[in-house]
């Protein structure tokens, strides 16, 4: 390549950078202008309600793995494709479809096929493989539609009361149950669907995911970690409700559904996190078995 060939290729690049960064900040503020209500409508559904209260960590953790990855991913090959607007049209669909149907959810799930749109337009397939964490944990900031929290919500009431219901008769006598309504010693208590574990389930697989994904594990050790998260929850939760109806039976039914009620969760919690610490040990025991045999 001459001399001039270079000269020529030096003075073109600043000029493709440049377009390329006004691209991208005539999409952020179209995006931001585009979801203004949308986002306002996500802050109210993490302000009001407990099992979406993680949803203000999502943003500062996604910019968090994409700043850590940022090195890695200008290495990949930038490689623009035209299906990032074919995302980008789907995106637009799902809000524009939910705006007019006045149904947040698909204006919600649209803010994350937008986004990844947009970054499979500008920088292609490899930068996205390189950035799929933080772009895929963008999910866990969407509330899960209604209806679908019922289909949910009361199975899992349903298994919270009934194994609860098998660990208190070991435990403490007089105990029936009804549907959903637990009671000991004549006082009656109802695994209401805030306590059916659906609000731990989901605080667990966020923190499970950064977990799973921060480990030296390979890939497919790392899903059945993140996996291991959903039984912990719905067994943390039994125990919160079988300790709580014990506390009542035991001490005082006052300190059972006020002080113990309220602050029971986050040991409970604490003890999952403690869980998943084990697991992924087993699960590097296994695998460094696994290498050695190999």
């Amino acid at each position: 390549m001459t001399q001039e060939q270079n000269t020529a290729t030096a003075q073109k690049a600043p000029k493709k950078i440049s377009l390329e960064m006004i691209l991208l900040a005539v999409l952020v503020v179209a995006a931001c202008v585009m979801y203004a209500h949308t986002f306002v409508y996500l802050w109210g559904k993490w302000d009001e309600e407990s099992q979406y209260s993680l949803g203000f960590l999502v943003p500062p953790i996604c910019a968090y793995f994409a700043w850590v990855n940022r090195e890695k991913a200008a290495q990949a090959e930038r490689k623009p494709s035209i299906w990032g607007l074919v995302l980008i049209v789907i995106a637009l669909i799902f809000h524009i479809a939910g705006t007019v149907l006045d149904v947040s959810g698909p204006s919600a799930l649209s803010i994350v096929i937008f986004i990844t749109g947009c970054c499979l337009y500008l920088w292609g397939p490899e930068p996205v493989k390189v950035m799929s964490f933080p772009l895929a944990y963008m999910l866990f900031m969407i509330p899960i539609p209604g209806g679908l929290i019922d289909r949910i919500g009361l199975p899992l009431q349903i298994f919270a009361s009934k194994a609860s219901e098998f660990l208190l008769r070991m435990m403490a006598p007089n105990v029936t149950r009804t549907g959903i309504q637990l009671a000991v010693d004549g006082h009656d208590f109802q695994v209401a669907q805030a306590c059916s574990g659906l609000s731990s389930l989901i605080a667990l697989l966020c923190v499970g995911a950064v977990f799973a994904y921060m480990t030296r594990l390979k890939t497919s050790y790392k899903w059945i970690l993140f996996a291991c998260s959903l039984p912990i929850a719905v067994a943390a939760n039994v125990i919160r409700i079988t300790s709580i109806a014990l506390v009542g039976h035991y001490w005082s039914w006052d300190k059972a559904m006020g002080f113990y009620h309220d602050w029971g969760p986050f040991p409970l919690f604490f003890l999952a996190i403690v869980m998943l610490f084990i697991i992924n040990g087993v699960l590097e025991w296994i695998s460094s078995r696994r290498d050695t045999s190999a």
